[in-house]
């Protein structure tokens, strides 16, 4: 779900007017806010709304905003919003039990409950429409959250959610804002949150939010300036040009093969019997890409990528132990990639969607676990010191199910009209 929305308002096109000519508009260079959402926790699946009891949960948040207005990414973004903020969910208000055996999974006499998390996000708003007093848009955030209270064998045995301390946070929302006085606005919209921890530990369903917020917003430096019928402020000319990127990436999993085994194939008694720590594993990759800058904003292209993973032999022994005779298992695999990334400045977020051409990694990778293809979501800051080089992480899913987490660094060489290259 997350990566589908996120796809979707990475090619949202400029806004076509922003008010009329004739009209004012008021851009807030800071500001604070705080917004309240009563949401709804999530239950993909038809196992976990059964053994999910209850879904409520709530968040309260506090950010500053600040809205840069001196670049040419601010005018072509119609003067976006960056927030700084935390962020509380109280989530005991969602209770999972199962009431019967799940395989060697036996019931508890207690009701396991979703942690509370504490999270410091960043969040980048857009709006879409500006006028005198009103304001609307969407956004987009990450950031890392904290939990005291993630699965364990003591007292939270069925929080399948959350089996992680520390965990990846991204959000995105729709957003109304109305300016009832000189410094004051209210602000409301539809929120969606999620805390997983990207296949870093197990278990990894993740915790999923939907829910209306309400917010005040308190903004003592105001600017106003004069609005043009249409985005086409003067800015810097751009000049579209082609490039190549090669990224190599570093990272972890845990496997959810081993999970499900020790979950609901060891019988009662034994010391891996539902147990709390997991082998984490080396996750490699290469990719390669051909890229057109198109828009001072957008960029997109074509590549490859190849995966190496250190636990394709650990698969291979859990397939041996359950019987699955003849499966494949390699620690490579390839796909071609279509990418497309968003700038600002120096800033971008990427998504990725790539179909494996080689992949074998045993019976259940192909049963349910995994899909043909996978998806990269990432976030991105380049040092034009460094001649472009770009450092950020990517988590990598199949079918929005993360499969594991990297650090990825990336060499960009921009083209020449006629021949060669040129490092950016």
């Amino acid at each position: 779900m997350l990566l589908t929305l996120l796809a979707a308002l990475f090619f949202v096109p400029a806004p076509t007017a922003i008010a009329e000519a004739s009209d004012s508009v008021t851009i807030q260079k800071t500001g604070i806010e705080i917004r309240y959402t009563p949401a709804r926790t999530l239950t993909p699946g038809k196992e976990p709304r059964i053994w999910t009891k209850t879904k409520e949960t709530h968040a309260i948040a506090a950010q500053v905003n600040v809205t840069p207005t001196e670049n040419c990414f601010a005018v072509e973004y119609n003067y976006p919003i960056f927030s700084v903020g935390l962020r509380y969910n109280l989530n005991h208000g969602t209770t999972m039990h199962r009431d019967t055996p799940w395989g060697e999974a036996q019931p508890v006499e207690y009701t396991s409950k979703l942690g509370n998390l504490l999270t410091l996000y960043g969040i980048f708003n857009r709006p879409i429409h500006r006028g005198r007093r009103w304001q609307w848009g969407y956004y987009l955030g990450t950031g890392i959250g904290y939990t005291a209270l993630k699965y364990n064998r003591q007292n939270d045995i069925d929080n399948e959610y959350i089996g992680s301390h520390l965990n990846i946070f991204f959000t995105a929302g729709l957003y109304g804002q109305y300016q009832f006085a000189k410094e004051w606005s209210v602000k409301g919209g539809l929120d969606f949150a999620h805390h997983s921890n990207g296949a870093m530990e197990r278990p990894n369903k993740g915790a999923n939010y939907l829910g209306p917020f309400v917010g005040v917003v308190y903004e003592p430096d105001a600017q106003t300036t004069k609005a043009a019928k249409r985005n086409t402020a003067v800015t810097e000319p751009f000049q579209k040009y082609w490039f190549m990127e090669l990224t190599l990436g570093i990272g972890g999993k845990t496997l959810l093969e081993e999970w499900l085994q020790t979950q609901f194939g060891t019988p009662q008694g034994q010391p891996d019997y539902r147990k709390e720590r997991f082998t984490l594993y080396g996750a490699y990759s290469f990719h390669a890409h051909l890229l057109y800058r198109y828009a001072r904003r957008w960029v997109s292209g074509l590549g490859f990528g190849i995966f190496y993973g250190d636990y394709a032999s650990r698969i291979a022994q859990l397939d041996e132990t359950n019987g699955y005779i003849g499966e494949k298992h390699s620690p490579w695999s390839a796909s071609i990639e279509a990418r497309h990334e968003v700038y600002y400045g120096n800033l971008s977020a990427r998504v990725s969607l790539g179909y494996y051409l080689y992949r074998h990694m045993g019976y259940k990778s192909h049963n349910g676990l995994e899909k043909p293809y996978h998806e990269q979501v990432g976030v991105f800051y380049s040092f034009p010191k460094l001649k472009g080089i770009t450092l950020g992480f990517s988590v990598n899913a199949h079918a929005t199910k993360a499969d594991f987490t990297e650090l990825q660094i990336t060499f960009p060489f921009r083209l020449r009209e006629r021949g060669g290259h040129d490092r950016l």
